[in-house]
């Protein structure tokens, strides 16, 4: 049998290096990346 993987409590070292230099929130870019990919939004719509 294989062992399901635990789900990862922390980021990677890379990752949080770069979130911590980020200018808006991070739900905020999260929420803006989902509707720019479900919606076809241009970045123009996205900023209005």
């Amino acid at each position: 049998m294989a062992k399901t993987k635990a789900p990862r409590k922390t980021l990677p070292a890379g990752i949080g290096k770069v979130l911590k230099r980020l200018h808006y929130p991070l739900d905020m870019i999260l929420l803006c990346v989902r509707w720019y990919v479900a919606y076809s939004l241009s970045l123009r719509n996205l900023e209005e």
